[in-house]
């Protein structure tokens, strides 16, 4: 089954991960400071601002998740609403035979997918039946350069392959870019059918390319007689799914090539799309928000020559969590009206899910990093600094992770008065109710 949102959610995560690996170096400095205390040349002038570093980072992470955890639910609440309303002006037809009368309108289709074109590859001396998408993709045996942690970072090469070409090593490891003779392609079948329905070209690029073409001795042949012996490539042998360009016939050597091919076929297939006569164009979604979106974006114009830390964030926070804007899905699989836009709302409260626990993880790791001068300071104190530091680091990861309950809560709840008026007023409710239980408790104790 294929997702819209998949490519875009795994920026997201790696976003997250840049945060989080930030903060994590930033404690290990201050780790340091506590290790060194007993060192005399850890006392540079550098090392002691290091806390004052730490609260700034702290504060730009805190702020970060805000932003991630606002812009989180915007999208959500959105795209919440779009699909709602979405389903209630999908129609479901008949494959077929095409329906005049939902011209230009969203429609629910499914049935068998079937093409009479073949989809080839003459310089590999494919032709396949029954394919809609055909990916060619090539790697090279190359030198890649690979980082090694310990107290410094260091780096040392390897030869593997790889599919982009890796120009960033050294001279005594060095990489022949001429060489790279093909590129990756992809052919799109741009006849196939669903019932009485002609599938678009966007909706066609969408599916799975997941069954590994086997390349045999014609292929081999095929390509032998294409490219000869460009750039010094003496023989090319077939091997399982893989076609070799070898500089050495029988051996690996550097800088050689290996192409394979992966295809997308024909069968159950359901879409969701606007209809264009007897084919498909993207459901293009018209409604109260698209004036909020427009406004943000004519905000990011305006806004090109901030460049401040929390502009960034902002910026970097709405242009990933952008909410559902158009609606043209393809599912290798045969499933109902229901069934497509129960999965594409589970979807997405999955993704709001995991934003929320990202939010709070890292809001809790940016009070931890307020709250680590403390640490340091206590550390300086003789004989039992090192023990002071361990004990109170502990005592204000906990209280770290307990405060930024309410404080994501409170940001949730915000963005939801916005978009969700009830929701928010009973969020702004709960994360009053939990600050006062957190206040008495810690009074109480006291």
């Amino acid at each position: 089954m294929f997702r819209l949102s998949s490519q875009s959610h795994n920026f997201i995560v790696f976003s997250i991960f840049a945060l989080l690996i930030s903060s994590c170096q930033a404690i290990n400095n201050l780790k340091g400071h506590i290790e060194g205390r007993h060192n005399r040349h850890f006392y540079s002038n550098d090392q002691k601002d290091n806390p004052i570093i730490a609260i700034i980072i702290g504060v730009l992470v805190i702020f970060g998740a805000s932003a991630l955890l606002w812009y989180n639910e915007r999208r959500q609440a959105i795209t919440e609403y779009r699909l709602e309303q979405a389903k209630k002006q999908c129609i479901s037809v008949n494959s077929s035979e095409v329906n005049p009368n939902t011209n230009h309108q969203l429609i629910h289709i499914n049935g068998e997918s079937r093409t009479s074109e073949l989809v080839e590859d003459a310089a590999f001396g494919l032709s396949l039946k029954d394919c809609i998408k055909l990916v060619r993709k090539v790697e090279m045996y190359q030198w890649v350069r690979k980082s090694r942690k310990n107290r410094r970072v260091g780096y040392y090469y390897v030869q593997e392959w790889s599919s982009t070409f890796h120009s960033d090593c050294d001279e005594e490891h060095n990489n022949d870019k001429s060489k790279w003779i093909l590129e990756e392609q992809i052919k799109v079948n741009q006849n196939v059918r669903i019932g009485a329905y002609l599938m678009s070209k966007s909706l066609a690029e969408q599916t799975n390319a997941n069954e590994n073409i086997l390349m045999f001795s014609n292929n081999a042949q095929a390509v032998s007689n294409f490219y000869k012996y460009s750039q010094g490539f003496q023989d090319f042998e077939a091997n399982g799914p893989y076609i070799y360009f070898q500089q050495n016939k029988g051996t690996v050597t550097l800088n050689d090539l290996r192409v394979s091919f992966d295809a997308a076929r024909t069968g159950p297939t359901t879409v969701v799309s606007q209809q264009d006569y007897d084919s498909f164009t993207p459901f293009i979604i018209h409604d109260k928000f698209e004036q909020t979106l427009t406004r943000d974006e004519n905000l990011e114009d305006l806004q090109l020559s901030c460049t401040t830390c929390f502009c960034i964030c902002c910026k970097l926070c709405r242009s990933l969590e952008k909410p559902l804007i158009q609606i043209d899905w393809i599912f290798e699989s045969t499933l109902t009206l229901n069934q497509v836009f129960q999965n594409q709302a589970e979807e997405n409260a999955c993704i709001t899910l995991g934003n929320r626990i990202a939010g709070y993880v890292v809001m809790g790791i940016g009070f931890c990093m307020i709250f680590s001068p403390i640490t340091w300071l206590l550390s300086w104190f003789p004989m039992i600094g090192t023990f002071l530091a361990s004990f109170t680091g502990f005592i204000f990861f906990l209280v770290s992770f307990i405060i930024s309950i309410p404080f994501s809560l409170l940001t949730i709840a915000f963005a939801w008065l916005i978009y969700h008026p009830k929701y928010g007023i009973a969020l702004i409710a709960l994360s009053g109710l939990i600050s006062a239980g957190i206040y008495f408790y810690i009074k109480s104790q006291s």
